[in-house]
């Protein structure tokens, strides 16, 4: 009988083995979370705009929807008399795309190209019943690109699930 203390070769061969299926079952899941973030953020910033074309077009009212694109952030601004204010409605308040989601470009008819940094970016909701036209894509750390466009005269968005480039008119 031995007095030696310590693991044998089948048990630590056991362990590594049951590691190893653990990280084969397990990685491919971390890919579909992070496009879960990509798809919750590309219906969260969708249903903003939707909510902003009904409410400018209720209220009579002006809204902004302005974006940070360095920081991931975007919020919403109302003209009153003449000059933009945050709105104080708590559905409108101050977003951050969820974690590892950023804005990869937004193309506005205003911005004559693609901007793809700095804050002054935004989307303008007439009450009329028009918001202008845009193309926003957001992508995840590992590469994976949504595009969001908007209908003018609707305020639906047309959600892609790769890049595609959109000519605004």
């Amino acid at each position: 009988m031995s007095d030696e203390k310590g693991f044998t070769f089948i048990e630590i061969f056991i362990v590594v083995f049951i590691l190893g299926s653990f990280m084969l079952v397990a990685i491919p899941r971390l890919d579909n979370f992070t496009e879960g973030n990509l798809k919750s953020g590309s219906r969260n910033l969708s249903t903003t705009i939707r909510y902003l074309y009904s409410e400018a077009a209720f209220k009579k009212k002006i809204h902004k929807l302005a974006f940070d694109i360095d920081t991931s952030e975007y919020w919403v601004e109302v003209l009153e008399v003449d000059e933009y204010v945050v709105s104080p409605d708590p559905f409108l308040r101050k977003r951050k795309l969820p974690d590892n989601i950023f804005f990869k470009d937004i193309v506005t008819q205003r911005s004559l190209g693609i901007s793809t940094e700095g804050k002054d970016e935004f989307i303008l909701f007439l009450p009329s019943g028009f918001v202008e036209p845009v193309v926003i894509h957001l992508e995840s750390e590992s590469g994976d690109i949504y595009t969001l466009a908007t209908k003018p005269y609707t305020g639906a968005t047309s959600i892609f699930d790769e890049y595609k480039d959109l000519l605004i008119q």
